[in-house]
């Protein structure tokens, strides 16, 4: 595999560990408090955008080869990460709506409606599980480059 495939790889797995790490700590407003989970959020788009972008080649192409013969399996893997994308979506457009801290410190007036507190807060819910189930859907790849990546450093 050529250099920049691999580093592209690399990139890739560390980015998603730091997405996943942040995606654990913005779900635990108890622990963080509001004020944190809020900022903490809005961070967390970061890399978020990094994912996605790290990804686009994969975005793309899942969607031609949706339209045509593919397993079950892989159409439930293109379909699940474009819902798991939509609800992250909605986790954070729904997050700002109801946000307590972010905009009265900008300044900036927010009247909260109890429709998207309910909506942020049961997308926030169900996203847990959907993550599970992506990463699932993902292990022997999470399993494969996690022993790569070790072995290559206990080599270097």
């Amino acid at each position: 595999m050529s250099d920049w495939k691999q580093n592209l790889q690399k990139t890739r797995y560390v980015m998603d560990v730091i997405f996943l790490i942040g995606f654990m700590l913005v779900s635990a407003p108890q622990a963080t408090g509001l004020p944190l989970h809020e900022w903490f959020s809005v961070v967390l788009i970061i890399p978020f955008m990094i994912h996605l972008l790290l990804h686009w080649d994969w975005a793309k192409s899942s969607f031609k080869r949706l339209c045509s013969k593919v397993t079950i399996k892989e159409r439930f893997n293109i379909v699940w990460s474009y819902l798991i994308y939509l609800m992250m979506l909605l986790v954070f457009v729904s997050g700002f709506l109801v946000s307590e801290a972010i905009f009265p410190f900008l300044g900036i007036p927010l009247e909260i409606q109890d429709f998207w507190s309910k909506i942020h807060h049961d997308s926030a819910t169900l996203i847990m599980p959907m993550l599970g189930v992506h990463l699932a859907l993902h292990w022997s790849w999470i399993i494969k480059f996690t022993k790569r990546m070790t072995t290559k450093e206990t080599l270097a």
